[in-house]
């Protein structure tokens, strides 16, 4: 058997009509039989093989090879381009086949020409999926770019911004022209690709220029499968005589990533882990992720939570006011301090973020306060203020001995209290009446005469120069 050979692909054609009344082995057309010097990224050209009922063409580097080229199709073709190019300085083999109508094989002589030794590294190349600019490019797709002649393999790197490589450093991909990343891109993200082509020379001459895309969002519904990060504390206090601070995930998650910002909002990657131990003031990022795949997506769920972590002073208590509202007693916290304090109206708590009290019986209290990260404590006596609810909010003068009068009695945590002076207003202003610290009340007449049911206005003085203003009912 005569067969001639050309480099590993093998192409079968068939045609399942018409039979070759005369049939005759095609020849190559370029390059010609024997020649040499071929350039690697040749187009392989042969004469049309005319009609007949299968075709074959096999192209390797040994006799009869297909390591190159070997693929069936359903029409005569007369020329071939190998995708990656051929070996350089190699001998490659051409052999053809046919099948005739009768039955007849024939095995046609066969054929081989030598490419040319590398003389230079390749040239660079391009992305051709997705192209440079591409937007809404799905997360799980391919990445490819086009065959750089004389290249034998490319090296890629992949990030999330120009020049970075956190996706894929430098990687040797071998001498193919695709990427499948590892899981999915980032959603709605610019991507950022370097493909580097080399030969044994070295690599491509220059800079080979960074080309970019835009993911697309998910096709994933992350809504459910993000992380609850909601309770966490905003700022964490750095307390001088623990020069540590811990900043502590409260959710369940696959991962986590801890970022220090920049100036310019940068993220700095300081942390995986659900805690974080920090020893400088500034703004964290925490980043939690699950990992979720479906129909050949992957991708991460996030949630994000910012930190400020700052210096903070062991507590001292400015002020503890309490005051009477509606509802009970409200007391609120001034500090003379400046820190991430927590507060509580007992030592063992518990303990709440906030400075105000509310809704609370009447009574003696003292307040507790402590660093959050064991910086110190304070405590402080509540100091009982007079407000308008310590007054009686209406009278009824019907003489009926319940409610006759309107006046002052001081409330049991503050029995002490006593008013230098009461004066009361009508709703528009206008002085009514005194109430000195000997009288009895008002019975809700000026002057022997009766007012009529309205809302009025009081402003008392205290014997300790407080001053309380507030209003009253007047039924009749």
């Amino acid at each position: 058997m005569s067969v001639r050979y050309i480099s590993g692909w093998t192409i079968l054609l068939f045609l399942w009509h018409g039979i070759a009344a005369s049939q005759s082995c095609p020849d190559l057309i370029y390059p010609e039989d024997e020649e040499t010097d071929v350039p690697v990224d040749v187009t392989i050209s042969w004469e049309s093989p005319g009609t007949v009922t299968g075709f074959i063409v096999s192209i390797g580097t040994q006799p009869g090879g297909v390591d190159i080229l070997q693929n069936r199709t359903s029409s005569p073709i007369t020329e071939y381009t190998p995708e990656t190019g051929l070996p350089e300085d190699t001998w490659i083999y051409v052999s053809i086949r046919l099948e005739l109508a009768d039955g007849t094989v024939v095995n046609c002589p066969g054929q081989r020409f030598r490419t040319a030794p590398f003389d230079t590294p390749p040239d660079c190349t391009q992305l051709s999926e997705p192209v440079d600019g591409t937007v809404e490019y799905p997360v799980n797709e391919t990445i490819s770019w086009d065959y750089a002649p004389r290249a034998t393999g490319y090296f890629l790197s992949i990030g999330t911004s120009p020049g970075g490589t956190e996706l894929l450093d430098n990687a040797d991909v071998g001498n193919r022209l695709t990427y499948n990343p590892v899981g999915s891109l980032p959603t709605e993200t610019e991507i950022y690709v370097t493909v580097v082509p080399y030969n044994r020379l070295g690599e491509a001459i220059g800079s080979c220029q960074e080309e970019s895309f835009t993911t697309g969002a998910s096709a994933i519904d992350c809504g459910p499968q993000r992380p609850s990060l909601s309770s966490l504390p905003a700022v964490v206090g750095l307390c001088p005589l623990a020069p540590l601070a811990a900043l502590e995930s409260d959710g369940l998650a696959d991962g986590y990533n801890w970022f220090r910002l920049g100036p310019d909002d940068s993220e700095t990657l300081v942390g995986t882990g659900p805690v974080l131990e920090v020893d400088e003031v500034g703004t964290y990022r925490l980043e939690a992720y699950n990992e979720v795949g479906s129909l050949g997506e992957f991708t991460l769920c996030s949630s994000f939570r910012d930190y400020q972590v700052i210096l903070s002073e062991p507590p001292v208590i400015a002020s503890v006011s309490g005051t009477r509202e509606s509802d009970g007693l409200t007391i609120r916290v001034q500090m003379a301090s400046n820190g991430t304090y927590e507060f509580a109206l007992a030592p063992e708590g518990p303990y709440q973020d906030g400075p105000v009290f509310t809704g609370l019986d009447v009574r003696p209290y003292t307040v507790f306060v402590r660093e959050r990260s064991g910086c110190g404590t304070d405590s402080k006596e509540v100091n009982r203020r007079l407000s308008p609810a310590d007054f009686p909010p209406f009278f009824t003068p019907n003489s009926d001995g319940f409610n006759d009068l309107w006046r002052f009695e001081p409330p049991e945590d503050l029995s002490e209290a006593r008013m230098q002076h009461i004066r009361i207003f009508d709703r528009y202003g206008n002085f009514l009446i005194q109430l000195d610290r000997e009288s009895l009340g008002w019975d809700g007449n000026v002057q022997g005469n009766p007012l009529p049911s309205s809302v009025y206005w009081f402003e008392a003085l205290s014997l300790n120069r407080e001053v309380i203003r507030g209003y009253f009912a007047l039924k009749r």
